[in-house]
């Protein structure tokens, strides 16, 4: 296949096909002479990958979801909040002196 054929294959337009080959991370492709052939193996081939890539990808996402944020339970949020008040006090008053 030539390039408008290979990137309608894959669904893509022809300017992208054609920045991944010459970035090298494209499907494989032949050149013979002026001409890119692309093998429909070859563009097959190159989807599972993705694909096999992409699922990895969402794999590592969502054992990642909820560890952004630091979560404390406290049965008693007010003295909570004033031992971390105090504590900064005696910190700023340590500095200070």
């Amino acid at each position: 296949m030539r390039y408008q054929e290979a990137a309608d294959y894959l669904g893509i337009a022809k300017g992208t096909l054609a920045n991944w080959v010459s970035q090298r991370i494209g499907p494989r492709s032949i050149k013979i002479g002026s001409m890119r052939l692309f093998r429909q193996e070859d563009l097959d081939v190159f989807i599972e990958e993705k694909l096999f890539e992409t699922e990895r990808f969402e794999k590592r996402r969502r054992r990642q979801r909820g560890r952004g944020a630091l979560v404390l339970t406290c049965p008693h949020p007010d003295l909570f909040l004033f031992s971390v008040l105090a504590l900064a006090l005696a910190v700023f008053i340590f500095t200070v002196s």
